[in-house]
């Protein structure tokens, strides 16, 4: 049967198609012409106008066309969003970089004795004896080392270490009668006379004049002998001399006045590391002006051990009815320095002799690090990153006897990083060591050079750059892996 259009049908079917076009391009709705209710068919689509074609909205290939335009920018943004990510990344692996690591770098090596057969000690005649590595202060040899014994002129020595801290070389010193009288040896000091401290240091080591040794103490003490033997003892407390007790600058016998043969070698081993009193007691003789006549007065050495054993060069003899004869000696050969304190021995020079003997021959000097040695380097600034050198301020080793096993630990600590500035020579560092777990010396590590952070701007220059470095590296990373 065929089917018969009528205007119901005709206008629903118009509304429907009405509808369609609004949801397709309700732009052109009012363009287009109106459904006939009287036709049955829907019209056949004109051809639209040329400007009405240009007016409608593009259709889905001009659409992917301006999606296809979308893209490079898309693209563009999520690079330089790439780049802002990474170059974030970068100035905190800067940031991490310039902070991280230790403050404080530590290193630990150890070194053993070589290998043999050690030597027998000898026999001494003294009551006490010593002998010591001077340049560490390891005791290699000891009889009553810490027995408190009158000591005699050996007591000099403190006088002369306490003289240098308190005077200068170059001080005028009157002799006051007291001075002149003390009786003894003495080089016939004449009261009111002026001597320099230089003058009267070398009389009172080199001949062991009393009538010096008491001048000085007066000078030192600001007039007062009590006073003096005070700062005596305030000076061994800080050497560490702990069996010594002095009431006197000379030595002469007295209630109270002692000290040990360890201790004494302690006081010669501080002694032998100041130049000036060092040249002193290798000195055979020195003279001086004699006030009102045209003859000096000279002072003659006691020290037999000078001439007796080749490498000696010092240090001072003493001799009392109590204290007996005593000598401490330091001799220098092989590269190795020891020190020698005998007490109350009835051959004080063939004692000292046996025992430098005894060291020289048998030992070997084991360095812990050498004057200048570089030891690292420390961070002064981070932006830009700035660093000194560190170096150990002086020479260390020790002696030991082959055969001893012996073992020395060397433990080096330096600070990583410094805070600007650091002046040359500044302390940046410390070497111990430890001989069998018991603490024998201990060093300065220094800064060669003198450093300082930049300023602010140079900082942050520094710092920019430090982060495009990094953000090299990251996009490097790829090729390096593959």
């Amino acid at each position: 049967m065929k089917r018969v259009y009528t205007d119901s049908y005709a206008s629903k079917k118009s509304r429907r198609r009405h509808a369609a076009a609004v949801r397709r391009r309700p732009e052109r709705v009012e363009e287009r012409r109106p459904v006939e209710r009287s036709r049955p068919r829907p019209q056949r689509e004109v051809a639209e106008p040329v400007e009405a074609a240009a007016q409608r909205p593009p259709r889905r290939t001009e659409r992917k066309q301006t999606r296809r335009l979308r893209k490079p920018r898309v693209v563009a943004l999520g690079l330089v969003l790439l780049l802002i990510f990474v170059f974030f990344v970068s100035c905190m692996l800067a940031l991490a970089d310039a902070n991280t690591g230790p403050t404080i770098a530590e290193t630990v090596k150890e070194i053993k004795a070589p290998a043999g057969v050690k030597a027998a000690a000898p026999g001494t005649w003294a009551n006490a004896a010593v002998l010591t590595d001077e340049e560490s202060g390891r005791v290699l040899y000891e009889k009553n080392p810490h027995e408190k014994l009158p000591i005699a002129s050996t007591t000099k020595m403190m006088t002369a270490l306490v003289v240098r801290d308190q005077c200068k070389l170059q001080d005028k010193v009157k002799v006051t009668p007291e001075a002149a009288s003390v009786g003894e040896e003495a080089i016939n000091l004449v009261p009111g006379e002026t001597r320099t401290v230089e003058q009267l240091l070398n009389v009172m080591l080199i001949q062991s004049a009393n009538d010096a040794a008491f001048a000085l103490a007066q000078q030192a003490g600001k007039g007062s002998v009590p006073a003096f033997a005070e700062l005596m003892n305030k000076k061994a407390a800080a050497l560490g001399a702990n069996d010594s007790h002095f009431t006197n600058p000379h030595g002469l016998d007295q209630a109270g006045h002692y000290s040990s043969a360890y201790d004494l070698a302690v006081i010669g081993r501080a002694l032998m590391h100041d130049p000036v009193l060092a040249k002193i007691v290798s000195t055979p003789k020195y003279s001086i002006p004699t006030p009102g006549q045209t003859w000096s007065r000279v002072a003659v050495g006691h020290n037999e051990i000078l001439t007796q054993y080749a490498g000696a060069d010092g240090i001072k003899t003493g001799y009392t009815a109590k204290a007996g004869f005593c000598l401490a000696a330091s001799a220098k050969k092989e590269g190795k320095a020891l020190i020698a304190v005998v007490l109350n021995s009835s051959h004080r020079a063939d004692d000292v002799s046996a025992l430098f003997n005894y060291g020289f021959n048998n030992t070997t000097r084991v360095v812990f690090a050498q004057s200048g040695q570089y030891l690292g380097k420390s961070k002064v600034s981070n932006f830009p990153r700035r660093y000194v050198n560190i170096v150990a301020q002086s020479g260390m080793g020790a002696l030991t006897f082959k055969g001893s096993n012996d073992m020395f630990k060397v433990m080096t600590s330096l600070q990583q990083t410094s805070r600007s500035p650091v002046k040359a020579g500044q302390e940046l560092g410390k070497i111990n060591v430890v001989l069998n777990n018991t603490p024998l010396e201990s060093g300065q590590a220094v800064s060669t050079q003198s450093r300082s952070g930049s300023n602010f701007l140079g900082g942050i220059a520094a710092f920019f750059w430090y982060s495009l470095c990094w953000s090299g590296k990251i996009f490097a990373a790829p090729f390096r892996i593959f």
